[in-house]
């Protein structure tokens, strides 16, 4: 159900995973770099797990640096292994892509790492939430609501990783209604110039650095041109006012396209042009 990445585990965290050694670690931290699931530090068991749990994971939090952390507790599963603690931390200062992309790929590190030794996750976005009394306070809430399917548990952690994005976006400049993502004053300007029909082509262009939909090309087409106007080497949002003839009628219908050259687009791009897409195909139905 959740929007897969397309990232896999690192060749040092699957060796470090495929190994006896991690068994020994009560605490595993665990980024995403170059595009891959690494290992950027474990922590041995040294007493009982709430002995153990803040002086090891709240060295593992820091400041607009996302990461997992998987944590051992002193009980097993039926098979003998270990059962772990899975929190997923995306501080509140985290770029919007780096937020979309952790919360997309928490199932792959799930699998990877098992999800049968996985007792308990949840996502936090302060310190706090990850210490060992918001870890209990976690354990109370969930304790208290109905038993759910793999599946409600799933979309319920999807919705709330959703909102927690939205509610995090910038709103410093011009936004579109229903858009999660700012757009510059040039290219509301330019789709107003667009809905009055005064142009017939605009090219919109995702900053992943801003954060932002800014105008790339606005101009009046032929058909035939359309394809001339895809770029080769990144994705973009194309709307287009196509006017033609149906059964000796003139009809004008608004296309909207999103092109992406493939798998040579950075995950992370391929990612915010994906996860807007939805909403900006709401606006412009509306225009119809």
């Amino acid at each position: 159900m959740s929007c897969q990445t397309g990232i896999s585990a690192s060749p040092r965290l699957a060796a470090y995973l495929a190994g006896a050694s991690h068994r020994g670690d009560r605490c595993i931290k665990i980024i995403i770099q170059d595009e891959e699931l690494d290992l950027e530090q474990a922590r041995v068991r040294v007493s009982d797990y709430e002995s153990d749990w803040d002086r090891n994971v709240l060295v593992c939090v820091e400041e607009g640096s996302p990461c997992y952390i998987l944590y051992q507790l002193d009980e097993t599963n039926p098979e003998g292994e270990a059962l772990y603690v899975f929190m997923t931390y995306i501080p509140n200062d985290t770029s919007v892509k780096n937020k979309m992309l952790f919360a997309a790929t928490r199932a792959t590190m799930k699998r990877i790492f098992g999800d049968n030794r996985i007792k308990t996750e949840y996502l936090g976005t302060l310190p706090e939430e990850l210490s060992l009394q918001g870890y209990r306070n976690t354990v109370l809430s969930q304790d208290a609501k109905a038993p759910m399917t793999e599946a409600e548990k799933e979309l319920e952690q999807v919705s709330k990783d959703e909102a927690m994005m939205r509610s995090q976006m910038s709103t410093n400049s011009a936004t579109l209604p229903g858009l999660t993502l700012p757009a510059t004053q040039e290219l509301v300007t330019n789709l107003e110039k667009f809905k009055k029909g005064f142009v017939n082509y605009v090219q919109v262009k995702l900053d992943t650095e801003k954060e932002e939909l800014k105008l790339w090309d606005c101009s009046n087409i032929n058909v035939s041109e359309l394809s001339g106007k895809v770029p080769e080497d990144e994705p973009r949002y194309h709307i287009f006012n196509f006017n033609h003839q149906h059964e000796g009628e003139n009809i004008w219908r608004v296309v909207f396209l999103y092109s992406c050259p493939g798998y040579n687009v950075p995950v992370k791009q391929r990612m915010m042009y994906s996860s807007t897409k939805a909403t900006f195909l709401t606006v412009y139905r509306k225009w119809e």
